[in-house]
């Protein structure tokens, strides 16, 4: 069963909750508002299907795409200056995600809550993608998104999944076989902020202008490119 004694050697990707056909899997957060998996022993069978897509006991294998230099590197911009202005870079992933609604497919990255937490999400809608567009600049909840992919891909669905590195390895280690029909976008990371620091720096700001946050867009272009 997994067993976090050293926080480092724990992602928070919540693939072991999603492998776990017991419910025996929960996430609690800690001090610093990170979550972290708890096994509930009177549920759990000691199956081992939450070590086995853990993408930290298994990077080795899963980074077999690791080359001495890149084996083909492409870089893009989004030809629609719009596209740009509204991204968080240069709107890559609005094409690609463009791409896949065409042909009928779904796209999941992360989108915005009611209180500005984040959870990945997933859908066939185009009109979607405005939320779906630009960084979110913290941690994730991926509950339950790994299940609905992997139920997708079996129907004979296009997916297009978009998410951090090692979300996007626990998604490999989930499926624990390559699809056709599905297209994996990661990108480059830096490590992601506490869902509680963002909440209680946005706390501050409502208290600091006697208002409710309304909106929130990380690199904002509207007062400049360099702002």
């Amino acid at each position: 069963m997994i067993q976090i004694t050293n926080k480092v050697d724990c992602c928070g990707c919540n693939a072991c909750g999603d492998a776990c056909s017991h419910g025996a899997i929960s996430f609690q957060t800690d001090i610093e508002g990170f979550w972290y998996p708890v096994v509930d022993k009177e549920r759990c069978v000691d199956c081992g299907l939450c070590e086995k897509v853990c993408p930290e006991l298994h990077i080795t294998e899963l980074k077999k795409n690791d080359a001495p230099r890149p084996l083909h590197t492409i870089a893009a911009i989004h030809k629609r200056m719009d596209i740009r202005w509204d991204s968080t870079s240069g709107g890559a992933f609005s094409a690609l995600a463009d791409g896949m609604y065409g042909q009928g497919g779904y796209v999941s990255g992360a989108v915005y809550q009611e209180d500005f937490s984040v959870r990945n999400f997933i859908s066939n809608r185009p009109e979607d993608l405005a939320r779906l567009r630009s960084s979110k600049y913290l941690q994730s909840n991926a509950e339950g998104l790994y299940r609905e992919i992997r139920d997708l891909l079996r129907k004979g669905e296009k997916v297009l999944a978009c998410g951090t590195p090692c979300q996007m390895a626990a998604l490999r280690s989930f499926l624990r076989k390559d699809y056709d029909n599905l297209v994996i976008v990661d990108f480059i990371c830096r490590g992601v902020n506490s869902p509680k620091v963002y909440r209680k720096y946005l706390d501050a700001l409502e208290r600091k202008h006697g208002g409710k946050v309304v909106y929130v867009k990380a690199k904002n272009k509207e007062l400049g490119w360099r702002n």
